[in-house]
């Protein structure tokens, strides 16, 4: 697990000063203009985490869909929020809201791998953010089990709850193709290798 940081400042900071002051050398987010800097992430956290940024981008970059992203990646959506998802993606057609500090504007996809001391933040102003901003699905995974893992799709402008199909298979609606299934994200021992998940998926 990691905890959290709460950094209080002393007024109000934008996203602007975010990107311009934010610690290099630590994970940190503007979550209602409020800095929080994260400590070191659990290995099951970063173990998850590598095999599915490993995954999507492998799968993403041989069906040239777009770009993917990993955890250092600031993602402004509104004056007072800016964060560092585990796992975003940008589909081509959106290219241009990669700039040099960052994302500026909402990812297709973001995946939060959640944390007792995180989960607050990630289920609810990160949420609301990530909905307001048009974000078409988001991913609340709990490393340790399925029983606090929340997938959401897109539906209108809200972000609805969906669930694997009886096969245990959740297919992506915000990346074309992209399917898993979810009891390899807790196999904590020795996950699926990337190459046999990928197969699954129809890329050889």
């Amino acid at each position: 697990m990691y905890a959290l940081t709460r950094v209080e400042v002393a007024e109000r900071m934008t996203s602007v000063e975010f990107l311009r002051y934010a610690p290099e050398d630590k994970k940190a987010e503007l979550i209602d203009g409020v800095l929080i800097v994260h400590s070191p992430a659990s290995d099951i956290h970063e173990r998850l985490l590598l095999f599915l940024l490993r995954l999507l981008a492998e799968f993403v970059e041989r069906r040239n869909l777009g770009q993917v992203r990993g955890s250092r990646t600031p993602v402004v959506l509104a004056e007072e929020q800016a964060f560092e998802p585990d796992i975003l993606f940008v589909s081509r057609e959106r290219l241009d809201i990669l700039q040099q500090k960052g994302v500026l504007g909402a990812p297709d996809f973001v995946v939060e791998i959640l944390s007792a001391s995180t989960a607050a933040y990630d289920r609810g102003p990160k949420f609301r953010a990530y909905e307001r901003a048009g974000v078409k699905e988001l991913w609340l995974i709990d490393p340790y089990g399925p029983a606090g893992t929340e997938f959401y799709q897109q539906q209108g402008e809200r972000l609805v709850a969906v669930m694997p199909d009886q096969d245990g298979v959740l297919k992506s609606v915000a990346v074309p193709g992209f399917h898993i299934r979810v009891n390899w994200l807790w196999r904590a021992e020795r996950f699926i290798p990337v190459r046999a998940a990928l197969r699954e998926m129809g890329v050889d």
